[in-house]
C-alpha cells in the first residue's frame, strides 16, 4: 500500500460515518498507528483516557497523544451500551473497545480483519504501510517502547524506512524547549506525522 492509499483510508475511516463505528476504529488505528488486529481487538475501556483537553490511548508502556477525530471515534466505542456489560468485559471487568459474540471475549481477528476488507483495507499492507512511515519519523527504541514492537522488529523497519532519524531528534530537542519539559514529565510521547499530513485526523 503506497502512502496516498493510507491517507485516504485512514481519512474515510475518520470521516464515512456510513461504516460501522468499531470497523471505522479499527481500521483508523490500523492505519495510522500500525497497530496488528490481534492487538487492536484486545483493547479495553480502561487503555483510553481523557485529560487536560487531550485523549491519549495506551498501547504497550506509554499513553499515544490521539488525534481529536480518532479520540472521538474510540470514546464513542467506550461509550456505546454493549460496552457497559458484564459479558462484554475481560475477566478483570475491563470493558473491551471490540467485544465479540462469545460472552467475555473481544472480537475475533479473523472477524475484525474480515469486515475492514470488506471496505478496502487490507489489514496487513495497511499495517505494514503505517510502521514504514512511523519508522521514517521515529527512532527505533522508541518505535518499539510506544507501540510494544521487539527491538529488532523496530530496527528492521527502519531498515524499510532508511532512516538516520536526524530530523526527529531535531524536532523533538526543539518540542523539548519549546515545552520547558512537559512532555518529559507527562510521560506522553508525541508522533509526528509523515509529510505533514496530520490535518487529516482532525
Amino acid at each position: 500500500m503506497d502512502e496516498d492509499g493510507r491517507w485516504q483510508l485512514l481519512k474515510r475511516c475518520l470521516t464515512d460515518s456510513t461504516m460501522a463505528l468499531d470497523t471505522r476504529a479499527a481500521g483508523a488505528l490500523i492505519l495510522l498507528f500500525g497497530l496488528h488486529a490481534s492487538h487492536v481487538r484486545h483493547l479495553t475501556a480502561t487503555q483510553l483516557v481523557h485529560r487536560d483537553g487531550n485523549s491519549y490511548l495506551t498501547v504497550d508502556r506509554h499513553p499515544i497523544l490521539l488525534p481529536p477525530r480518532l479520540a472521538r471515534l474510540l470514546h464513542q466505542l467506550a461509550e456505546a451500551p454493549h460496552t457497559r456489560a458484564a459479558l462484554t468485559c475481560t475477566n478483570r471487568g475491563e470493558p473491551w473497545l471490540f467485544p465479540g459474540l462469545v460472552p467475555g471475549r473481544p472480537a475475533s481477528q479473523t472477524g475484525l480483519s474480515s469486515k475492514l476488507l470488506s471496505h478496502g483495507i487490507d489489514t496487513r499492507p495497511a499495517r505494514n504501510a503505517a510502521l514504514v512511515a512511523l519508522a521514517g519519523d521515529l527512532p527505533a527504541p522508541v518505535l518499539a517502547s510506544i507501540l510494544g514492537l521487539h527491538p529488532n522488529t523496530a530496527v528492521c523497519w527502519a531498515g524499510f524506512a532508511k532512516t538516520s532519524w536526524a530530523d526527529y531528534l531535531a524536532a523533538r530537542a526543539h518540542d523539548m524547549q519549546r515545552h520547558s519539559g512537559k512532555d518529559v514529565q507527562d510521560g506522553v510521547p508525541r508522533l509526528p506525522s509523515s509529510r505533514n499530513r496530520q490535518d487529516n485526523c482532525h
